[in-house]
């Protein structure tokens, strides 16, 4: 079975977060399931799991009946993710709302690369623009980055203001 990871899941922390929930589910079907074969009545309330992680495991689910075997292929398909993705941090003057993250992943898991994780990080001395880390490669859009390059006009632009 293989998945597509949902743009909300956008850095190694939301995998990991995704993965916990996942393996905590499986450890709470597997004991539902051995109550279902000794027709024990649980009085627990439901697992509450993440709507990411509720999702996921839908999406999953979806070619044939969700058992202990699957949620383990579940597991170790997302742990193979996780060590196999390609990363990316941006780094932004502000921290970064939801929804922008979520924008910004759909664009490079389209543009970029399909399972790429992305990070965001904010520093707000860059003042403006983003900074991009990806591998060994840093590319730098920041504000900071185009005042220190044209110091030498800067008087004169401050001048004509």
């Amino acid at each position: 079975m293989s998945f597509t990871l949902p743009d909300a899941v956008a850095s190694s922390q939301d995998l990991m977060a995704l993965l916990l929930d996942v393996k905590q589910y499986a450890e709470w079907f597997r004991h539902e399931s051995i109550k279902k074969q000794v027709n024990v009545t649980s009085a627990k309330e439901a697992l509450q799991l993440s709507p990411i992680a509720v999702e996921v495991i839908r999406d999953w689910g979806k070619n044939g009946e969700l058992t202990s075997a699957s949620l383990d292929e579940l597991i170790a398909s997302l742990e193979t993710y996780q060590k196999q993705a390609p990363n990316m941090t941006i780094t932004l003057a502000a921290p970064a709302s939801r929804g922008f993250k979520t924008n910004i992943v759909a664009w490079c898991r389209k543009n970029v690369a399909p399972g790429v994780l992305v990070t965001f990080d904010f520093n707000a001395t860059i003042l403006g623009g983003m900074v991009v880390r990806s591998g060994s490669h840093v590319y730098d859009w920041s504000f900071r980055r185009a005042i220190l390059e044209n110091r030498s006009k800067l008087p004169e632009v401050l001048r004509n203001v």
